[in-house]
């Protein structure tokens, strides 16, 4: 099972990153290795996710060609060379989808 991240490039509100920290944590201790979790490589919620779910051997960080995600755990992985491009396939990958906070471009994703 793919789980996608998405949300803000930055929290607005404090008990979000706090949120995302206890779910990230907890996802990552209670699944199966059956789960995946992707995000997109960005700062804020994804970020905040990928470096709190376990040691990150199930986290995926999508990108473009070329690109990197800079975070301290996870896979970078690379699909098109262009945002537009990374974007539809993470739209295609997964099978669960979260999103914590963000604004009108996260809403488009989701």
């Amino acid at each position: 099972c793919i789980v996608c991240i998405l949300g803000g490039a930055k929290f607005v509100n404090d008990d979000s990153e706090a949120l995302v920290k206890v779910v990230a944590s907890k996802l990552g201790a209670a699944t199966s290795s059956k789960f995946q979790f992707v995000t997109r490589g960005m700062p804020g919620v994804q970020k905040s996710f990928a470096e709190h779910c376990g040691d990150g051997s199930r986290v995926w960080n999508l990108l473009p060609v070329g690109e990197s995600s800079c975070y301290s755990r996870g896979m970078d992985v690379h699909a098109g060379t262009e945002v537009e491009a990374t974007k539809e396939v993470f739209g295609l990958i997964g099978h669960v989808y979260i999103t914590v906070e963000g604004g009108p471009v996260v809403s488009q994703e989701a």
